[in-house]
């Protein structure tokens, strides 16, 4: 195998990755939303596999997986929270492996206490600022 096919290979399996932990972090959200009725989580599975739908308060929301390579040459995985318009209200990136950058422990270590932390980002982002 030839140098840029091993990338190519490498580059797909942490592409891989970075989805299968997405998917299965938004697993966690249906019982979440079940439990607090601040947002709703649609159950369907035709989903495209980089983006869910919800409400939050009411109101469209999106939870996207954007897959950027890192400063190492791996691929890094980042979950945003966006609005109907595009506009990011809350962000958490990892690595293929589950590892969070920026703090400490796994994606999968509390996909609910995450989940909840984006969400509250996300109110906190739409709170008027003055």
């Amino acid at each position: 195998m030839n140098k840029s096919t091993e990338l190519a290979d490498r580059l797909e399996r942490e592409y891989q990755a970075l989805i299968r932990l997405f998917t299965q972090f938004c697993q966690q959200a249906a019982p979440l939303a079940d439990r607090y009725q601040f947002f709703g989580w649609p159950d369907y599975e035709d989903a495209p596999a980089q983006s869910r739908l919800f409400t939050l308060l009411g109101e469209e929301r999106s939870l996207e997986l954007h897959c950027h390579p890192a400063a190492a040459g791996e691929l890094t995985g980042h979950i945003k929270v966006r609005d109907a318009q595009g506009q990011v209200h809350a962000a958490l990136t990892f690595q293929p492996s589950g590892q969070l950058l920026l703090e400490t422990g796994n994606l999968l270590d509390d996909p609910p206490a995450l989940l909840l932390r984006l969400l509250l980002g996300a109110v906190y982002h739409d709170q008027p600022k003055g």
